[in-house]
């Protein structure tokens, strides 16, 4: 589906951003008129050939242009990849998550494949030996530099070339990274039709006769297909370095990263990858996988909304849980032509005790559940109750039911001792009124093992799936037969129903109580006549008119005419209000697609305004320095202004994202 007239001017805006008004003109003429040879593309960008080699090498480099060459013809097609092209709205946050995911090194290694585009292994290795020769000339670049806590110097977050390797492969190994092969550079529709031209020349004479052959021909494209995308996956072919200390390129190895005591390595307290001997191949040509980075945002976006719907401590086992799903799934969304679907698959999932056993010590699943707030309990009260407790734990029990050994102990049974005359005031849960006598003495039974004791962790995390599972949200499924259970996910249902959050608590700021309820009794009930509604609202039928008009200027909901016999008149015709839910979510998009772009046109304006003082950072003998050396005070003011005003208007941005990964790539 070609994309919107909103969504077409803010890619332009976020190549022009990234790459220049040179790249941005071509790639806008891609996105608005399709598939174009290079005569025509010349032809409405007004660009010589030249330039346009210039600017297509640009595009195709950075994977936002597809190519193909027609046999037939012998004329090469250009195609925008438009997914590539919003993928430069969330760079920030791929880096951030692989940050958060494997250090420092990650995000540098990260941010530097996005400045690159597909690269090979080699060219990157020259890049950070490069880049490491200027630091140790003193010529660091602050952009991609972390302080060293020794010296205070400015030092690469990869420091040598083994690292650079080893955090290759775990973003390789993560799906973060992918290697490139020749057929990421067509657009899916020409691979599909190339592959049926092939299977129709190699197995049918050139046609399909009949609906057998169309069957066969269609089973035959979809393992082609996949054969195609399994080309794409890593494979895991990394060699070790040789026994005698050499590395593969030659250099010597004994400049691995010293171990602390505690076995891990840090700088500034954030964690680092160690050089564990792994050389890439330096022929490999890698990029950055969107669609598993993709998965990765996904994750982190379910897991917050499930602390706000149930608690942090649920969050964190459920994120577990998805960390587990998420080296099963690739993407996102399945592509018909070449996954299967069917009703209610029953996707990637994992066990209880497979959760159990990955998941962090950190995490205590024996809270979060039940919870009493602290205002509601009085502790001195459960001081007493618990040295009472560890002396009945003294009795000695034997068999269902023994007795103390002196005359005048209580008998405990099954484990359980009862303990009387013990007052209302040692009760720390006791309400009402204690005036009464009648109610100043009460039998209190506690156990004589704790409840953390007495249950396992593994149990314990049941009871945290469980509580996934039975949530509106459905965030878990059950699938499996035995004691514990295999869970997965329902990505789809559970999209939907925060796709539907999001709905409502944007109707609720924009048509106020009122009209948040009309929306949720038509999503909930169908199409209404007025009448209904008003007994069903509970509203006044004028309310009810004015705000459903708002509404329906507004284009949230609509009206549908029904008319009883052919007249059409108006006091024969039915008048039956509803809400579109597809019509809503395509709003949200619009609106926040046309955001973004007058976000990023503002960031142009206010950076034009102080172009004098961005100019002088800029410049290559002060830009290693702190800008309060070289600035004067009235510079040094508007500076920090539009560093405040320029941080300000990116984190709108990756704001307003969220709502397009939720509704469009989620």
């Amino acid at each position: 589906m070609a994309p919107s007239k909103n969504a077409v001017e803010l890619m332009a805006l976020l190549v022009d951003e990234a790459y220049g008004e040179l790249t941005s003109r071509i790639f806008t003429i891609l996105l608005r008129r399709g598939r174009l040879p290079i005569r025509l593309l010349s032809m409405h960008t007004l660009l010589t050939p030249r330039q346009l080699r210039h600017g297509l090498a640009v595009l195709i480099q950075q994977g936002l242009v597809y190519h193909n060459l027609e046999v037939d013809t012998g004329t090469t097609f250009y195609e925008a990849n438009d997914d590539a092209a919003y993928g430069l709205a969330r760079a920030g946050k791929i880096m951030d998550v692989a940050e958060n995911r494997f250090g420092p090194a990650a995000r540098d290694v990260v941010h530097k494949l996005f400045l690159l585009g597909h690269c090979s292994v080699s060219d990157l290795v020259t890049a950070y030996e490069s880049k490491n020769k200027d630091h140790a000339n003193g010529n660091a670049e602050g952009s991609s530099t972390i302080t060293n806590d020794v010296n205070g110097q400015s030092v690469s977050p990869v420091d040598s070339i083994g690292q650079l390797h080893s955090v290759l492969i775990q973003l390789l190994d993560s799906g973060f990274v992918e290697p490139v092969v020749r057929s990421m550079f067509h657009s899916p529709e020409d691979t599909h039709s190339m592959i049926e031209r092939q299977i129709l020349q190699e197995s049918f004479g050139g046609s399909t006769k009949g609906a057998k052959q169309k069957d066969e021909l269609k089973l035959k494209i979809k393992n082609r297909m996949n054969a195609i995308r399994a080309e794409r996956e890593w494979k895991g072919n990394a060699k070790k370095r040789p026994l005698n200390g050499e590395h593969i390129n030659g250099i010597n190895g004994t400049n691995k990263r010293r171990r602390l005591s505690n076995g891990s390595s840090t700088v500034s307290g954030d964690p680092l990858i160690e050089d564990d001997g792994s050389r890439l191949d330096p022929t490999l040509v890698i990029h950055i996988n969107y669609e598993k980075c993709n998965v990765a945002l996904r994750n982190e976006a379910l897991v917050a909304f499930a602390k706000e719907r149930i608690g942090e401590i649920t969050s964190l086992i459920f994120a577990q849980g998805l960390a587990i799903l998420e080296k099963k799934i690739p993407r996102c969304r399945i592509n018909p032509s070449i996954d299967k679907v069917v009703d209610l698959p029953d996707g990637p999932g994992f066990t209880t005790k497979e959760l159990t056993t990955v998941l962090s010590k950190a995490v205590n699943p024996g809270t979060g559940i039940g919870k009493a707030s602290s205002g509601e309990v009085n502790t001195r009260a459960l001081e007493r109750l618990e040295s009472r407790k560890h002396k009945s734990e003294e009795v000695k029990i034997e068999g269902d039911v023994s007795m103390g050994d002196g005359p005048d102990e209580e008998p405990t049974i099954n484990g359980h001792t009862h303990l009387s005359d013990i007052e209302d005031d040692d009760d720390p849960f006791e309400e009402g009124d204690k005036s009464n006598p009648a109610k100043r003495r009460k039998l209190v039974t506690f156990q004589a093992e704790s409840s953390g004791d007495r249950e396992n962790r593994l149990e314990l995390v049941k009871k945290h799936l469980m509580l996934l599972a039975t949530d509106d949200a459905k965030f878990l499924r059950r699938t499996g037969n035995n004691g514990y259970g295999e869970w997965t996910c329902d990505f789809e249902t559970l999209v939907a129903k925060m796709q539907e959050s999001e709905v409502d608590a944007l109707l609720l700021e924009n048509f106020g109580i009122s009209g948040h309820r009309l929306a949720r009794m038509l999503r909930r009930l169908g199409k209404l006549d007025e009448k209904t509604m008003v007994d069903t609202a509970k509203l006044k039928p004028k309310d009810i008119r004015t705000k459903l008009a708002e509404m329906q200027m507004a284009g949230v909901i609509d009206i549908q005419e029904v008319p009883r016999d052919s007249n059409r008149t108006t006091n024969r015709t039915i008048f039956l209000w509803f809400f579109d839910e597809a019509r809503a979510a395509t709003m949200v998009t619009e609106h926040t697609y046309k955001a973004m772009s007058r976000i990023l046109q503002r960031l142009d304006i206010e950076r034009r305004r102080a172009h004098d003082v961005l100019a002088l950072t800029k410049r290559s003998d002060v830009r290693d320095f702190d800008p309060e050396v070289y600035l004067d005070a009235n510079q040094l003011n508007d500076f920090r202004a539009i560093d405040a005003k320029i941080d300000n208007l990116l984190c709108q941005i990756g704001r307003l994202d969220g709502l397009i990964g939720l509704f469009q790539e989620f």
